[in-house]
């Protein structure tokens, strides 16, 4: 006999059935490996959930900052329900636990434009599109000699791996950083199709995490890449290029906005302005600049004047140079560099 939160789980995930058609096998994964009470957010009537999104935890390295953002997933409602604002009232939860927890930003990665279109209005948050990614093939020829690294496929994986990925990634310094159970998971996840995860040692030492997908185009895609030196990369192509029969090897780069050939991907917004522009100004003390946020719906507490100088923010009474949405916020500065977001499971 179910619980409360057992019933709101298996509620949980039959919206998921319905509305995003994923495999039974993923949400196995997503609903034992990532998901918590928790973490799920819902509006409930008469016993049945309506509405639900989770909201996970991740670390943020942003302009020499270390903060928290929260990232929804997984925002479905009952197709039957569709169209009475119950997806804003979700996500309007979300934003709040945010500001609670002292959480400046919210993430999330829509399934399609029109979806980009819907989490952009005032109603479903002022989304603005705040990272950005560039498909291209792999260039090794700098990478130098390769001929002292050997390549290992893994079929099993342990605690070392992440060990070794968390090492290499801690201080990169624009990325949204993976816990240890978001990385498992997300291994497990590519594996439910066909998935190459490639360790590289020169000698005893490891020099290199690769974990790669056939996408269903055929292409060798990188999902995600951690090197301690050049060749090992070059080492993860010449593997894949000889034991996938391809010539080229893939990446999704993080990429700026302004950069040529840059794909829109992941969307954001402020939950704390306040908060946020202390994160930018206490690593950057000789930035400064007088910004407004309006049009917070969610969180009205974020409409005001902020005055950032000499390391700190101030609210102030002088008009500034810009208004600007919550979603704008993130993006003006998100946007403008190049933002690590790997491992997600989006894809």
């Amino acid at each position: 006999m179910f619980d409360l939160l057992d019933l709101i789980k298996f509620q949980t995930r039959d919206l998921w059935r319905n509305c995003f058609h994923e495999s039974e096998d993923f949400m196995d994964i997503y609903f034992e490996k990532k998901y918590t009470h928790n973490t799920n957010f819902t509006l409930r009537h008469r016993g049945e959930t309506l509405a639900a999104a989770q909201l996970f935890p991740y670390r943020l390295t942003i302009y020499g900052s270390v903060t928290r953002m929260g990232y929804v997933s997984g925002l479905a409602t009952n197709p039957f329900c569709q169209g009475k604002g119950y997806a804003g009232r979700v996500l309007r939860a979300c934003h709040r636990k945010l500001l609670e927890q002292n959480t400046p930003l919210s993430m999330l990665i829509p399934g399609d434009e029109s979806l980009r279109k819907f989490y952009e209005s005032p109603q479903h948050g002022s989304y603005w599109t705040a990272s950005y990614r560039k498909t291209e093939a792999l260039d090794i020829s700098g990478d130098g000699d390769f001929g002292a690294i050997s390549v290992t496929r893994l079929d099993e994986w342990d605690n070392s791996l992440f060990v070794f990925f968390h090492r290499l990634t801690h201080d990169l310094p624009f990325m949204v950083h993976p816990s240890a159970s978001d990385f498992f998971a997300a291994i497990e996840a590519a594996h439910l199709g066909e998935a190459y995860l490639l360790v590289a040692h020169c000698g005893k030492r490891m020099v290199g995490l690769c974990l790669a997908v056939r996408e269903d185009d055929g292409r060798i895609m990188i999902r995600s890449l951690a090197i301690a030196e050049a060749e090992a990369r070059a080492a993860f192509v010449d593997w894949l290029c000889r034991h996938c029969e391809v010539e080229k090897v893939w990446r999704r780069f993080a990429a700026r906005g302004t950069d040529p050939g840059a794909e829109p991907y992941a969307m954001a917004r402020v939950t704390n302005a306040y908060q946020f522009l202390s994160c930018i100004a206490a690593a950057n003390p000789d930035f400064s600049m007088r910004i407004g946020v309006g049009g917070d719906h969610d969180l009205p507490v974020n409409n005001d004047w902020y005055e950032v100088k000499n390391g700190r923010v101030d609210y102030t009474d002088q008009m500034p140079e810009r208004i600007v949405t919550p979603g704008g916020l993130a993006a003006m500065f998100l946007a403008a560099q190049p933002l690590i977001l790997d491992l997600m499971m989006d894809e």
